[in-house]
């Protein structure tokens, strides 16, 4: 039986129901990304940021996490709640639940 593949712009299917996002950002690039982010947001040098530290750790209130959220559901085209930093509290955890 031949593997049957369809593509789209930017999800492979294959035949055996699996979906790939070739635009899904590495664990790496996430990683990159929040660090990055918080850096700026924060006005901290890049290496002061750990991802093992929790996000409340930084003393994020309410409109810092939906901005982080919101910027980072633009930057990797997805809608994200903000209560998702607490289901994955660190840089850490956010990268392995959204990096491919």
């Amino acid at each position: 039986m031949e593997n049957l593949t369809v593509e789209t712009e930017n999800l492979t299917i294959v035949d055996n129901g699996s979906i790939e996002n070739k635009n899904q950002p590495t664990v790496d690039e996430v990683q990159e990304w929040l660090i990055s982010y918080l850096s700026q947001l924060l006005d901290l040098e890049i290496e002061e940021i750990s991802t093992s530290t929790s996000f409340n750790r930084y003393g994020l209130d309410s409109s810092a996490s939906i901005s982080l959220t919101s910027d980072f559901g633009d930057w990797i085209g997805k809608e994200i709640d903000p209560t998702i930093l607490y289901s994955y509290p660190t840089i850490e955890a956010m990268a392995e639940h959204f990096g491919g």
